[in-house]
């Protein structure tokens, strides 16, 4: 009876807990300038390429951005445009901001520089600016994360440090009524138990 209960709550929480992002790669990029970004997350001249592309969800849910430090010439940054969150240059190392993500959709953010040639997922670009993802599954001293995904602003550096950024699905908030259906089941294991005790 206890491996039921323990089964169930398992299944709810891990069925929560399997939001996912993917990637689809159009192109690559070669670095020209050493990528070395401020803040002490990233050794100097630990990319040196990357892949170009776009993200989209596969569930229901949440992602986060991440903060991972930068070195430009302009006041670069990354906007969740649904919401309006963003983080900038100023904004310490590890901050984070959160957005909501559609099964199917294109993940709803855009990098932006003070220089201008804004660069917003799922559009193809047709200046220098551009993004570009530098790592897979990466742990870093400001946490693991999915996907690094490096800015190259319009400045002509091609070294995609302009703006660093970690990208991590989050899990959905289950509805109310998951919660319903868990406390009725677990009420009705309880009583099942207190009645078998009885006897």
């Amino acid at each position: 009876m206890k491996t039921a209960l323990a089964a169930s709550a398992i299944a709810l929480l891990s069925s929560a807990a399997s939001a996912q992002i993917s990637f689809t790669t159009t192109g690559s990029v070669s670095f020209t300038q050493l990528f070395n970004p401020d803040g002490g997350v990233f050794a100097s001249g630990a990319y040196t390429s990357g892949d170009t592309g776009y993200f989209t969800a596969d569930t229901d849910g949440r992602f986060s951005l991440t903060y991972l430090g930068q070195e430009s010439t302009y006041d670069d940054g990354v906007r969740i445009v649904s919401n309006g969150m963003a983080l900038h240059e100023s904004d310490a190392i590890g901050t984070s901001i959160v957005g909501d993500m559609t099964t199917g959709g294109m993940l709803d953010f855009t990098f932006f520089a003070s220089g201008g040639d804004d660069v917003a997922n799922g559009v193809v670009t047709t200046g220098h600016s551009t993004f570009a993802v530098l790592g897979r599954n990466v742990t870093t001293s400001a946490g693991t994360f999915a996907y690094i995904v490096g800015y190259n602003d319009s400045y002509r550096h091609d070294d995609w440090d302009d703006f660093v950024i970690g990208i991590n699905p989050m899990a959905p908030v289950p509805e109310p009524s998951s919660y319903a259906l868990l406390l009725a089941g677990l009420g009705v294991i309880g009583f099942a138990a207190r009645r078998r005790l009885g006897r």
